[in-house]
């Protein structure tokens, strides 16, 4: 099956004037992004405990990434999908979502408080699985018991010849939901006590530094809410403008090979920027997606 191969990616350094980011290279799932992790197994946990069968009807509201990652298990699975977007998502998006077979509904553009309420009538009133990723703590759950304890394994790997102030000092990651960062952070500040988690948001967007919602281009993060993220436990909340988050995007491909989505150039971005102001040399962060998904808006 395919969710059998997901996980186990790459941890590869991004080196800068001294400084390292080490990246999770999420875009080699499967589906293309770290949200084949939390579909995986909100999907095997729904399986196990008989919550759904062959031939029904699974639901989700998303930004992109999930439901390609739902769409493509469900064609594997035997499910039928239905997938709630905001409108001003990329044209990618859409088509590789159709492309698994699933069935697109559309609301208005930067809407996902809206997409997640026809997400919940649906479910409710038509009998449809909610994968409800917003709100789900198996989304939390699966980073912690999988990409936390694989990047935990892969630093010591790596960092065997530094000393303590070779360590990590930050786990930065954009928030959509929320459950990368809560679960894989959690899981990290464990082993590495004092790690910095560090929390990233489009500038347009900024919702946990206090600012209102609005529309922006980074694709997966910045959602409107702040869904499932512990604000008691970010260290830090770094912004990041879109044209900003494009430009990395672009250098990462141009300079590193690495052919990352926006989301991905924001993160690395963001944690340059966090070691730099607190004078520290390494940070881990999340390569979260595939770049052609991005094409029409780079």
């Amino acid at each position: 099956m395919l969710s059998g191969y997901v996980g186990n990616t790459p941890l590869v350094p991004i080196t800068m004037g001294g400084l390292t980011v080490w990246g999770k290279c999420e875009f080699m799932n499967p589906g293309g992004s770290v949200k084949d992790r939390m579909a995986t197994y909100i999907l095997n946990d729904a399986e196990s405990k008989g919550l759904i069968k062959k031939g029904d009807t699974l639901i989700e509201a998303t930004s992109g990434n999930t439901g390609i990652a739902f769409a493509m298990l469900a064609a594997q699975r035997g499910y039928k999908m239905k997938i709630v977007m905001p409108s001003n998502m990329s044209e990618e998006r859409k088509q590789m979502l159709k492309y698994y077979g699933a069935h697109l509904i559309e609301v208005d553009e930067g809407d996902f408080d809206g997409a997640i309420a026809v997400r919940d009538d649906l479910a409710e009133n038509l009998g449809y699985f909610n994968c409800n990723q917003f709100h789900n703590p198996l989304n939390i759950e699966a980073h912690y018991k999988n990409t936390g304890p694989e990047i935990e394994r892969q630093i010591r790997s790596q960092l065997d010849n530094y000393d303590h102030n070779g360590w990590p000092q930050a786990f930065v990651a954009g928030t959509g939901t929320g459950g990368t960062i809560m679960g894989a952070g959690r899981y990290l500040q464990k082993h590495y006590p004092g790690m910095n988690l560090v929390a990233v948001e489009p500038e347009e967007s900024a919702v946990m530094s206090g600012g209102e919602p609005g529309l922006h281009g980074i694709q997966g993060i910045g959602d409107g809410s702040k869904f499932l993220v512990d604000l008691n436990k970010i260290s830090t909340i770094k912004t990041v403008h879109t044209e900003c988050a494009k430009k990395v995007a672009k250098h990462l491909a141009n300079r590193y090979g690495l052919f990352v989505g926006i989301s991905a150039g924001a993160n690395v971005y963001a944690a340059f920027e966090w070691l730099r102001d607190n004078d520290n040399t390494h940070a881990i962060t999340i390569l979260c997606d595939r770049g052609e998904r991005y094409l029409s808006c780079l």
